[in-house]
């Protein structure tokens, strides 16, 4: 996405999903695509919008409240309506971005190959501050016919160092033995996954 009329980028959504578009092999997948893209643009936006309400909500603040004393008016709920609307908006932005996006990853590859291969390597991604640590996982899956994917999943949570040598199941939309980022986890088939759910 680009600001209307300048090459200023706020979101790259877009440009991959014209990859997506081109890659889905169904109309249908195509119409999903698009709509939580939009979804999530359009959080985005909210998002900026928002953080500028945050920005001018003192000043508002402040106005109201010389107005209010110079003028004798007893409104105190419009501070609570100000603050409401200028911490709202960016939450609903937010709300909107996260679920569009997640929304949009699953719809990209829901035309695509579903694999089950194995765990190969989980690599530790420290956090910083309160940020917990994330988790690269290397995988590997051996397709018929002789052909080996390669991809890297990521993970933030528990880590899954017990999980090297395990089964990994995941979805990608080429069979590309070296695309790394055509990936969508899936989940850990077998017993553990079953125990985990229940």
């Amino acid at each position: 996405m680009n600001w209307p009329g300048r090459g200023i980028r706020l979101h790259n959504a877009d440009d991959r999903t014209a990859d997506w578009l081109a890659k889905a092999r169904t109309a249908g997948t195509r119409t999903r695509i698009r709509r939580w893209s939009r979804v999530e643009t359009t959080g985005v936006l909210t998002v900026l919008g928002g953080v500028s309400l945050l920005v001018l909500a003192p000043f508002v603040t402040l106005a109201l409240a010389i107005w209010f004393g110079v003028a004798g008016i007893d409104r105190t709920d419009v501070y609570g309506w100000v603050w409401g609307i200028a911490a709202g908006v960016p939450l609903v932005g937010g709300v909107l971005m996260a679920v569009g996006s997640r929304e949009r990853l699953a719809a990209c590859f829901a035309d695509g190959y579903v694999s089950t291969g194995r765990v190969d390597k989980v690599i530790e991604q420290p956090g910083s501050g309160d940020d917990t640590a994330s988790y690269q996982l290397r995988v590997s899956a051996k397709l018929p016919g002789g052909v080996v994917l390669h991809r890297k999943v990521y993970l933030g949570g528990n880590s899954p160092r017990r999980r090297v040598g395990g089964p990994v199941r995941f979805r990608h939309n080429t069979l590309d033995p070296d695309d790394a980022h055509d990936v969508l986890f899936d989940g850990f088939p077998g017993a553990d996954a079953k125990a985990a759910r229940s």
